[in-house]
């Protein structure tokens, strides 16, 4: 991803710049989310808990059953968006995916515990199945750090810094947008697609 490309989504976040460039996806627990093309932001909220979420990301690069992030600080995340259903819309709150689905999810579970994570409050709304059939976990806010297997030093150096106080900015282009399902669903296959100074945040090219 081009820096100018994460620069965009950087002023979006704390300013509101760039505004009409961008959609309105949903809001979580812990942030609003937003897509512009094949990318979607998460704008974290000052309360959640899961402004680390691009880190636990990049933890988990290696790993098929995750979106891969671009640019991430304690402000936002930026990943690629995905085109799918989630297990929640597709199954409700049964089980029956997640039976027909239980190796590639244990496998995402042991990816995740190798580096240090492990996978709580994982449900069927951050499960997805993509349009090739394929399994991908859409949410990592909840996933628990192990201490004894990070670098702490550097989860602190990245996310221990000053908050935004930008927030009006995202109410009104929220109004002003369709509100959907968690990330973006089209009208025709319902597909599910999914602050900080610009000098602080950290990126990876694709």
């Amino acid at each position: 991803m081009k820096q100018s490309f994460i620069k965009e989504f950087h002023d979006f976040s704390m300013f509101g710049e760039h505004a009409d460039n961008f959609e309105y996806i949903a809001s979580g627990k812990d942030g609003d989310v937003y897509a512009r093309n094949h990318y979607v932001m998460k704008v974290f909220k000052l309360d959640g808990e899961s402004q680390d979420d691009g880190f636990k990301l990049h933890l988990l690069e290696n790993s098929i059953y995750y979106p891969k992030v671009h640019a991430f600080t304690n402000e936002f995340m930026i990943c690629d968006r995905i085109d799918g259903e989630t297990f929640y819309n597709l199954d409700g709150h049964n089980k029956k995916l997640r039976k027909q689905y239980k190796n590639e999810i244990e496998h995402a579970i042991y990816d995740a515990k190798k580096v240090g994570l492990h996978a709580f409050d994982l449900h069927n709304h951050n499960i997805m199945l993509t349009n090739n059939g394929e399994i991908r976990i859409v949410d990592v806010g909840r996933y628990g750090v192990d201490p004894d297997m990070l670098q702490l030093g550097f989860f602190s150096s990245l996310f221990g810094s000053s908050r935004r106080r930008h927030r009006k900015h995202r109410k009104q282009h929220r109004h002003s947008s369709s509100s959907n399902h968690h990330y973006r669903h089209s009208s025709s296959s319902r597909k599910y697609q999914r602050r900080h100074h610009s000098s602080s945040y950290r990126s990876y090219s694709s």
